[in-house]
């Protein structure tokens, strides 16, 4: 009897062990929770990241990123002007590079035949990936939007994601970094094994930087049991997030009240 229920045990445990390295590297779909560090968009001084490299601004670039105070990061300081404490939509590069820690630092990715939708528990935002074949607008003809204007397409295994189209207004990590309205982005997507997706983001945005910024490589885990629990609704509520900036004296640029 005691080898029957090890032997039974084996091939459960052999079986549940091939389904989970079996995987179709297409397949991107399910909950995803960032295992690389958070917060910055790259490997940028303060980042903690080993050897770190600056961005490469342009003068306007320089400006645009001395005017933003953030709270995190080498440059926090006591008086900031973060448009995540006012509430402001994050904005995609931001929403990727991932504001929060463990449990909310993760994203859902849906395929659908035409549309590819990607849903952020932190805030509670969405985009959607058009992979229908369709060109990008031009942006000069559309109005800019938080998230863009994104189209996608496979090369082999990896998922190419190219965006334009973006509110100015957003920050791209919470360190403070800018971007203008003429940003391109390019997302890069690699399921590498049944467990970890790989992402690399390049920012080609010749307003404020010289030449296009990659970031590292940010890895996620496939998390099965998240399917399985009701999903989590984190909004910013004003009449919430005020109130608890002015209590902590965050000193972030709040509304008058």
């Amino acid at each position: 009897m005691r080898r029957l229920a090890l032997l039974i045990f084996a091939v459960v445990f052999v079986a549940g062990l091939s389904a989970r390295q079996t995987f179709d590297p297409r397949d991107l779909s399910g909950h995803w929770d960032r295992s690389t560090p958070i917060v910055s968009f790259s490997n940028v001084p303060g980042s903690g990241r080993g050897a770190t490299v600056e961005a490469p601004f342009t003068a306007e670039g320089k400006r645009m990123n001395d005017a933003n105070k953030p709270g995190y990061g080498p440059r926090r300081g006591t008086t900031r002007n973060d448009p995540l404490g006012r509430c402001e939509p994050l904005g995609l590069v931001r929403h990727l590079s991932t504001e929060i820690v463990e449990p909310h630092n993760t994203f859902e990715i849906v395929q659908l035949p035409n549309r590819i939708l990607q849903f952020f528990e932190y805030r509670h935002d969405w985009r959607e990936i058009w992979m229908d074949g369709r060109a990008l607008p031009d942006p000069k003809a559309v109005d800019p939007k938080w998230n863009g204007f994104s189209v996608g397409r496979w090369e082999g295994d990896t998922l190419v994601v190219d965006s334009v189209g973006f509110d100015g207004r957003s920050w791209v990590d919470k360190f403070g970094y800018p971007h203008s309205e003429d940003m391109r982005l390019q997302e890069r997507y690699r399921r590498v094994d049944a467990e970890t997706l790989e992402l690399v983001m390049t920012i080609t945005d010749p307003v404020v930087y010289a030449t296009p910024w990659s970031s590292d490589v940010k890895r996620m885990k496939l998390n099965r049991e998240k399917a399985k629990r009701w999903d989590e609704q984190i909004y910013c509520v004003p009449s919430e997030e005020f109130p608890f900036q002015r209590l902590i004296q965050s000193g972030n640029t709040l509304p008058e009240p």
